[in-house]
């Protein structure tokens, strides 16, 4: 009798777990076990940000997949789509079959049917788009007229947009002294949607947030939607045009599209049940920023990595349990917190209940770094990633 294949798309947070976790749990001879990504490192995507600062280091970002999965069968390959029917997964590699198959791809930028935007932004989704940020950020110095420094404007004051601002008002100074250029009063404009940065986290932290920016020389400008955007030109919903040499968008994300289609989608990510299932399809699950799961109140959780984190701790079993022919967990979702820091200037978040702010809050945002890289590789890792 042939073994079963257990396929998993993605060596992100969700799929890196989940393959490293049954790797563990899976007899010898249980079931064949592959990884498939189109690279061949893991990112660190809560660290993407910190490619735009004026100094960085390539492993404080990426680690090579060669140092997390051993043994685990891995090909890197580029996932077109996932036929659910023929039980295949369709990449530029050649088609894959499976018995149990776990999505986990991550996210991409969803850009809200906005004109012109895509042609006219960068994102900040993946390792390559972070340096390619930090490349023409880096150009338009060293272009620029002594006395007209470059204009950045940020799309979105959620997690990535206000992480990423953080970096690149700590490094202006830096680079302005570096190309000789005059500093200005204004570092970046930051638009929004919503009224607040942050939306959804709690006002006291949103509050100290908002000032922190301000005193840095970034203009925030809430309540007025992206509605155009041209090659160095951004208009608002309230007619307001902004004039960027650059323009970064990080307004939303949706699932990776090669796994969506098919699926019932619901926040741009594939709709999925209490055992992280798809309308009664009992092959496949789906985890990480790909998953929309809701909480007990029937909101779809944000994708990060903490949730992916739990997810893939539930996949891992359920993918066993299905195996093995014995019951599979429920997914519940249980809010541990989130830190945003703002370069290595200043941070705000919320652990266990508790709002951080400062010195405490980026001590205990490196302790979870730390924590995440104990988890994929242990003890070794640290020393050598830290």
């Amino acid at each position: 009798m042939s073994k079963s294949k257990v396929v998993i798309l993605g060596a992100g947070v969700s799929g890196l777990r989940t393959a490293q976790k049954l790797k563990k749990t899976l007899k010898p001879g249980e079931a064949e076990l592959l990884l498939v990504d189109q690279n061949d490192y893991h990112q660190l995507l809560y660290r993407l940000h910190k490619v735009c600062n004026y100094e960085y280091i390539e492993k404080d970002i990426i680690i090579p997949l060669e140092k997390l999965i051993n043994d685990i069968p891995f090909k890197k390959a580029k996932v077109k789509a996932v036929d659910i029917e023929s039980k295949a997964v369709k990449t530029d590699e050649g088609d894959l079959s499976y018995d149990l198959l776990l999505i986990a791809m991550g996210s991409h930028p969803t850009y809200f049917g906005i004109n012109g935007i895509q042609e006219n932004s960068v994102t900040l989704g993946s390792y390559e788009e972070a340096k390619e940020i930090r490349e023409k950020i880096f150009k338009l110095y060293e272009n620029v007229e002594k006395n007209d420094p470059p204009n950045f404007v940020i799309g979105g004051a959620g997690f990535t947009g206000i992480e990423l601002a953080g970096e690149i008002i700590e490094s202006i100074p830096k680079l302005c002294k570096e190309f000789g250029v005059k500093e200005p009063e204004t570092k970046l404009t930051i638009v929004e949607a919503l009224p607040t940065i942050l939306p959804g986290w709690d006002e006291k932290l949103i509050e100290n947030g908002s000032k922190y920016l301000e005193e840095q020389g970034v203009n925030l400008h809430l309540s007025d939607p992206v509605v155009n955007v041209g090659e160095n030109s951004v208009e608002l919903k309230s007619g307001t045009v902004l004039k960027p040499d650059l323009f970064i968008w990080t307004g939303g994300v949706e699932g990776d599209p090669a796994c969506g289609r098919g699926f019932e989608i619901k926040s741009r990510r594939i709709v999925v049940d209490e055992y992280l299932q798809h309308n009664g399809i009992e092959d496949v699950f789906i985890a990480g920023d790909q998953a929309c799961a809701v909480d007990s109140n029937g909101k779809p959780m944000p994708p990060n990595a903490h949730i992916a984190m739990m997810q893939a701790d539930i996949a891992a079993h359920n993918i066993l349990a299905k195996l093995r022919g014995e019951a599979m967990k429920k997914y519940k979702f249980e809010h541990a917190g989130e830190i945003v820091t703002f370069g290595k200037g200043y941070a705000v978040g919320e652990i266990f209940g508790y709002n951080l702010y400062g010195l405490l809050a980026k001590i205990m945002k490196q302790f979870i770094h730390v924590w995440y890289l104990h988890s994929i590789g242990g003890i070794n890792l640290i020393f050598e990633y830290w």
